[in-house]
């Protein structure tokens, strides 16, 4: 047979600068991956001994069956296994009574346990005080965030084909010279040929065009990376810690998943979670709730705000899409709907349609036309004009509920609407922060609309066994991690009650509000000031944000009171953005936003915390001043974890301004006591009853025992004008 030489060197030449382009990528990640196991070791030492220290040096008994001179060691100064890790086997056989063979023992014990240790801490970066271990991580781990998003995560792919054809080129030497063809024998020359066929299928296979091309770009980004990773890491700190706690394998906290029996977590942690469609690294925690979503189909998924429910919703209908479902419904408040569209497309490749405002109608019809994820409203959803049948002919695979605590009452229309959808849906995820705030039955209303039975056998187990059996009961269900559970490394929360004066403030408005009856009027008078004075709050608000603004700190400002923002607003200039309020369109605040955290000098956003207090990501403040305190904790735990949440980098200070001797003081006592019951039932999916003094707690009955009691301190009729609650916002 007839061989063109001059094309198959040409080929060859080909496939080796193909397989050269996908080993240097590749050994270009090997490198960053070394670079960041060793940075990462190197920077949390000093915090893995200072846990070491904190171990006794009884401890080293329980690591060995050995027999350990816990007394000698003792006697000689080695009081913990700090001690023991810092010493040479040398030192230690030094000491009488220990041998060489037992100071190597005691060595690799304190070794061993502090490898134990590292593996279970997260590290975390002080960004006000980086070293030169710290300034190594980051950089390290830009490289190989940058190379994964230019690769699309590809490079698991590339090494198989790299080296299927490094083992094939050696059998083509007989084809890059005719002499050498002639010379060599039978045998070769066939298994030359079958080499060179093999190398030129798959050279031209699509897949392998498409991986060199995106090996080539990968190194390219990396050429073209920010000089400045401190700064990258900033704005996506969460991103670089994600792909830290992956390459360090760092064990998730057990703690977290504590009320999952063996055989449940065995299979959750057997689930594939197929991310190639996903453009972000998942913490290991949301790699789990995505498998839990997985494995068992109809979930709540009420992780403290801050911890990305929302890309563990996407990781786990991106998977499904990757078996063949086609359709998926997120429902959810307008407040958060431009927040969704843009988690679906940043975070994933997945196709989204909006089906919100004026052409809610087109887009519907365009989703039931094609397929992809559709995001509307809860009210949204109502207006559609759609039979039962016609939800059933869509085949939804997942219908997500983002906020699900607003379809806890199963007589309003809304929940009514919804549990349409979920009944022609094999597959439910209900996404809420606050699952439980006073009431068990609230809990059990999510339950029955994703598993009557469940429902059921919730609400027996909660008045027949108590807390603990109640919390395994919902396991199958029900997971919810704390973020001081699952993010180690983010940065300390500092509350402080800054007390102000009546200094400024218009007492006898206060007066009359209080002898009205008058709720609201009583909470926002702490702003109300006599001509030509500012109040003392609006004071020391003013002082704090130019305490911070001095230090280079953004800060958000929070409160219920239209009057209060647009004092605010107002008093602060130029140096105020916003305000978000109810009337600003979910787009508008998402804009708000964005201008406020890419803004290069420090900018105040004020915003109501009932608006801008939910469903936005604003890590790039770090100082939050609340006007006035809150009739529901939660609004309070939403509005500050904006700020404290997966991302931030720095310590977050809260400031919650308060005016002595008036509402504030009762409303931070009732506050507090509403805390320390949610902390006790909610945080840790204890889902059992509240003690009853919570149970039917209303704001009118707030309100009402508050206006009693400053009546009788201020000496007003007992019988003065009924107690109302006026609605401002």
């Amino acid at each position: 047979m007839g061989i063109n030489f001059k094309e198959s060197r040409a080929s060859l030449q080909s496939a080796n600068s193909i397989a050269q382009d996908l080993e240097r990528i590749l050994k270009e990640q090997e490198t960053l991956i070394s670079g960041t196991k060793a940075a990462a070791s190197h920077a949390k030492e000093s915090q893995v001994l200072l846990e070491l220290a904190k171990l006794p040096i009884d401890r080293l008994k329980d690591a060995t069956e050995e027999t350990v001179r816990i007394e000698t060691l003792r006697k000689y100064g080695f009081a913990n296994v700090a001690s023991i890790y810092n010493s040479s086997a040398i030192q230690l056989e030094r000491i009488p009574g220990i041998t060489l063979t037992a100071a190597q023992s005691l060595k690799a014990l304190a070794d061993q346990m502090y490898q134990a240790v590292a593996q279970s801490i997260s590290y975390g970066i002080d960004i006000a005080d980086l070293t030169s271990a710290d300034n190594d991580l980051i950089a390290n781990l830009q490289g190989l965030d940058q190379l994964r998003a230019a690769t699309k995560n590809s490079t698991s792919k590339m090494q198989p084909i790299a080296q299927a054809i490094r083992n094939s080129l050696p059998e083509t030497k007989p084809l890059t010279s005719r002499l050498r063809w002639i010379i060599t024998p039978s045998e070769k020359k066939e298994r030359a040929l079958n080499a060179l066929q093999q190398i030129t299928l798959l050279v031209g296979d699509p897949a392998t065009i498409a991986l060199v091309a995106s090996a080539r770009y990968g190194m390219n980004a990396l050429e073209k990376r920010n000089p400045q990773p401190v700064e990258e890491f900033k704005k996506r700190s969460s991103d670089f810690y994600a792909i830290l706690e992956e390459v360090t394998n760092t064990r998730p906290n057990a703690a977290a998943n504590r009320h999952f029996n063996q055989e449940l977590l065995d299979k959750i942690q057997a689930q594939e979670l197929d991310v190639s469609s996903i453009k972000a690294t998942l913490r290991q925690y949301q790699t789990f709730g995505g498998k839990f979503a997985l494995t068992q189909g109809r979930v709540i998924i009420g992780d403290e705000m801050g911890l990305g429910k929302t890309l563990q919703a996407i990781s786990a209908i991106a998977h499904r899409a990757t078996t063949g479902a086609t359709r998926f419904l997120v429902v959810c408040p307008a407040s958060v709907i431009t927040n969704w569209m843009r988690e679906v497309t940043v975070r994933s490749e997945l196709p989204i349609i909006k089906i919100h405002g004026d052409d809610h109608k087109t887009s519907l019809q365009r989703w039931v036309e094609s397929s992809g994820i559709a995001v509307t409203t809860y009210d949204t959803l109502k207006s559609f004009e759609i039979t039962d049948q016609q939800i059933a002919s869509l085949s939804i695979d997942t219908v997500i509920v983002d906020e699900a605590h607003y379809i806890k009452n199963i007589s309003t229309g809304r929940t009514r609407t919804i549990a349409r959808w979920l009944d022609r849906s094999p597959n439910a995820i209900f996404l809420t922060g606050t699952p439980l705030e006073n009431r068990v039955d609230e809990f059990v209303a999510l339950a029955n609309l994703l598993d009557s039975s469940m429902g059921n056998t919730l609400s027996r187990a909660a008045l027949a066994a108590g807390p603990e059996s109640f919390r395994r009961t919902v396991a199958p269900i029900y997971l919810r991690r704390n973020t001081d559970e699952v993010l180690k490394e983010l940065p300390e929360l500092i509350e402080v009650s800054d007390y102000c004066s009546w200094e400024g403030v218009d007492k006898q408005n206060y007066i009359d509000a209080v002898a009205a009856g008058n709720f609201m009027a009583m909470r926002r008078a702490a702003f109300t000031a006599p001509p030509n004075m500012q109040s003392s709050k609006l004071e020391r608000l003013l002082e704090l944000v130019d305490e911070s603004f001095e230090s280079g700190q953004k800060v958000l400002i929070f409160s219920y009171f239209r009057s209060v923002i647009d004092q605010v607003v107002n008093a602060l200039g130029e140096r105020a953005i916003g305000p978000i309020t109810g009337s600003v369109s979910s787009t508008q605040r998402q804009n708000i936003v964005d201008q406020f955290q890419d803004s290069p000098v420090p900018l105040a956003l004020v915003g109501q915390i009932q608006a801008a207090g939910t469903g936005l990501n604003i890590q790039a403040a770090s100082v939050v001043i609340i006007c006035e305190p809150q009739i529901k904790p939660s609004l309070e735990v939403q509005a500050i974890a904006r700020a404290h949440r997966m991302g931030q980098v720095r310590k977050v200070q809260v400031h919650r301004l308060i005016l002595p001797e008036s509402v504030d003081e009762y409303m931070l006592e009732i506050l507090a006591r509403k805390q320390k019951e949610f902390n006790q039932y909610a945080r840790p999916s204890d889902l059992a009853d509240s003690v009853s003094d919570a149970k039917g707690v209303t704001e009118e009955s707030i309100a009402k025992t508050i206006v009693k009691e400053e009546r009788e301190r201020l000496g007003l009729s007992a019988n003065s004008a009924d107690v109302f609650v006026e609605d401002e916002g």
